[in-house]
């Protein structure tokens, strides 16, 4: 006997049982999507990994050391070509919006979708190489409006998903106008306390210093004596991030200021953003992260744009949900149509036909059981009704059985839903 194919590391196969916790966010975010005026947009699975490292940054993990290579067939042009699975949505999504001539349409555009992303990182509780994302993206408004309510948008998905004590940390990480500044000054700071740093931090202080912040093994004292962004913004930052902040007081969002938050991709400016779990601090905890881009269109083609977005990781927003009791949606009646006759499938057939249409959730016993061992295993399926066809009686007519309460009667074919529903 063969040995059982396990799923890849780092991944995990949703269930039957999964399904109604991952349905009702899913719902949540497509339905605020809606009432929000985004439009749905598409993109590749796979884009060329010029995109995420030109986009993402070289030296940011996800291009570094979490990068899905794809090969093409051999001697094609897409063995030739250097190909990644996509790591994070807003790359792609802006490629779409160059390609696609959409920088011409009215703006700005709103975006969103939702699908899988690809990271080849160390597999750990809520964290996976492959998870599903929630992303949306506002694409050439520069006002600090849009910050404020794309933070309340993220407040509001917790909400209504019921996860409770979400908090948004936000910073200010400025532009290419100051973040020189800001830069210079890390080095400095960073450079006379080098013996401190880890490996990966010695390296990002001569590439990205920003991103030393963003080590998760940073001295704590260290990283609390850095120089804060905050203190370096220019005057346009320094009005946009308090626009930002009073923009949400207004609103009532609840926030924290965090000069540790820098994100983990180079094409961030401005305002950044992340929400967690009040007390549930830590890499491996944040819910959902996103920010401005001011500078990402440009750098990938096109004219000066201002963007901002922001991914939610659906996957760690079911476990908080669970984690706090949140109970999955009961799913609509179930039926099961059952019949003594095995020679009368069609009509079976045709009486689920019905009661689909009637947006019922029915399932066909098409077996030639018994009709008792029939009603036993719709019991176990979890069915609450059984519809029975009998023979004996008109097409336009069933009898109803509750499966619980072990009474039956004769009724009308269109008065099921309405006495089931």
């Amino acid at each position: 006997m063969s040995r059982p194919i396990s799923a890849p590391r780092g991944t995990r196969d949703l269930l039957p049982e999964d399904g109604p916790a991952w349905s009702r966010v899913e719902e949540i975010a497509q339905d605020l999507s809606s009432r929000y005026a985004f439009d749905r947009i598409e993109t590749p699975l796979f884009e060329r990994i010029e995109l995420f490292s030109r986009g993402l940054g070289e030296s940011s993990d996800a291009v570094e050391k979490e990068m899905f290579r794809v090969s093409g067939a051999a001697g094609s042009e897409e063995e030739r070509a250097e190909w990644a699975l996509r790591p994070e949505p807003t790359a792609g999504i802006v490629r779409a919006y160059l390609e696609h001539g959409m920088h011409v349409r009215p703006g700005p555009q709103r975006l969103w979708l939702i699908g899988p992303m690809f990271r080849y990182d160390r597999p750990q509780a809520g964290r996976f190489r492959q998870f599903v994302q929630w992303d949306v993206e506002v694409i050439g408004d520069p006002g600090p409006m849009v910050d404020a309510e794309l933070i309340e948008l993220g407040q509001r998905f917790y909400a209504e998903a019921g996860v409770r004590d979400v908090i948004a940390y936000l910073n200010s990480i400025g532009d290419a106008t100051c973040r020189p500044g800001y830069r210079a000054a890390l080095i400095e700071y960073f450079s006379a306390h080098e013996d401190r740093l880890t490996d990966d931090s010695r390296r990002r202080l001569r590439v990205n210093p920003l991103r030393v912040l963003d080590d998760k093994d940073l001295d704590p004292e260290l990283a609390a004596e850095a120089p804060r962004s905050l203190d370096h913004l220019c005057e346009a930052c320094r009005a946009h991030f308090d626009a930002v902040r009073a923009l949400l007081d207004d609103l009532g969002v609840r926030y924290e200021i965090d000069h540790r938050l820098v994100r983990g991709l180079d094409y961030y400016t401005r305002t950044t953003f992340e929400f967690y779990v009040v007390g549930r601090r830590g890499q491996q905890q944040a819910l959902a992260g996103g920010g401005r881009y001011d500078g990402l269109v440009e750098l990938l083609g096109g004219p000066a744009t201002p963007g901002i977005g922001f991914g939610v990781g659906m996957d760690r927003t079911v476990l908080a949900a669970a984690e706090q009791g949140v109970a999955p949606p009961a799913g609509g009646p179930f039926l099961v149509v059952v019949g003594a006759d095995p020679d009368a499938l069609a009509a079976r057939l045709k009486v689920a036909e019905a009661l689909r249409g009637a947006g019922l959730r029915v399932r066909v016993d098409g077996s030639s059981r018994k009709l008792g061992r029939q009603l036993e295993s719709a019991a176990k399926l979890g069915a609450r009704y059984a519809i029975l066809v009998d023979p004996q009686l008109p097409p336009e007519r069933v009898i109803l059985r509750d499966l619980v309460a072990s009474e039956q009667r004769e009724i009308a074919l269109d008065e099921v839903a309405g006495l089931v529903g």
